[in-house]
């Protein structure tokens, strides 16, 4: 069975510790490889935490699938929907949508719109993650 590797692009170092310490073990039964990261907020000082703007996350996710462009390889993401910064994607579209489900399955629409890669399939949280440790 040939492996799969799933690059988790991590809103924080909580979401990153749960992707390693839980989703991998699991999904290694599948052949899927977790690779978990947090978003690069600064790279001239090599910071990684929060999402400050989505030009960071954009960037991040960008240059991450460039360097894994093999067909056998997947990309996601584990961010929280509270405090996204409004230039994301769909934000004006979704902020108008009553229901959180609504809300956070426009985002994620809007989100793999602008990465047209059928490797890339968005995960954005309802939740703060910390609340549900």
């Amino acid at each position: 069975m040939k492996w799969i590797r799933l690059y988790v692009t991590a809103e924080g170092q909580s979401e990153r510790k749960f992707a390693e310490e839980v989703l991998r073990p699991h999904l290694a039964t599948y052949y899927i490889d977790v690779r978990a990261r947090v978003v690069l907020t600064n790279r001239k000082l090599g910071k990684r935490g929060g999402i400050i703007d989505y030009g960071k996350i954009r960037g991040d996710l960008h240059r991450l699938m460039q360097e894994d462009p093999q067909s056998d390889a997947r990309f996601t993401t584990m961010i929280d929907l509270y405090a996204l910064p409004n230039q994301f994607p769909g934000w004006t579209e979704a902020k108008k949508l009553t229901h959180p489900q609504d809300r956070i399955s426009k985002l994620e629409e809007s989100l793999k719109a602008d990465f047209p890669d059928r490797r890339f399939l968005p995960y954005i949280q309802l939740h703060e993650f910390e609340a549900l440790l």
